[in-house]
């Protein structure tokens, strides 16, 4: 296990986590408010550090069992794919930079400059979109290909951040 998915939450901090897990944004907060009363700082730090290292195993582990269903299920040679692009926290959290750049409007549903959407939270496409900032026709949607699954046109969240930045 490495360093950002080590974990040692107790049961009384999971039962806490799974509480939070289902509750929307200002009950998550009204919640964590009250524990930090209860408990103190120091635990909500704790708590908090101890869910980062469970939320990047968990999505370590999508990530491993994505390439072993590719692998036994499909039987696709693993030397085929450098595993898939899945959702991180790291790329997640690259994906709020990134969709600050532009109003999503007219971009698809899954456009790595929607906050929130697949692309937005992969460390790949975030990554890709970024450095592809300078170039205007350099970041392609994914979501329009061609008979080969090529892309066809720019990202419209891409060309619409690279207005806004020339605008600055």
């Amino acid at each position: 296990m490495s360093e950002y998915t080590d974990y040692t939450m107790t049961p009384r901090q999971a039962e806490d986590m799974a509480v939070l897990a289902n509750l929307p944004l200002a009950g998550r907060t009204r919640e964590l408010t009250e524990y930090c009363a209860q408990h103190g700082v120091e635990s909500l730090v704790e708590l908090f550090a101890q869910f980062v290292g469970m939320a990047n195993s968990v999505a370590d582990n999508c990530r491993n069992m994505t390439d072993l269903v590719l692998i036994s299920e499909l039987g696709m040679h693993p030397d085929k794919f450098d595993s898939v692009n899945l959702p991180t926290i790291l790329g997640a959290c690259q994906g709020v930079a990134l969709a600050a750049q532009c109003d999503p409007a007219g971009a698809c549903e899954g456009c790595a400059y929607r906050q929130g959407s697949m692309a937005n939270q992969s460390p790949i496409a975030t990554s890709e979109a970024a450095y592809m900032a300078f170039d205007q026709k350099g970041f392609m949607c994914h979501a329009e290909t061609d008979d080969r699954g090529n892309p066809t046109k720019v990202c419209v969240g891409h060309a619409k951040a690279h207005k806004c930045a020339g605008e600055a």
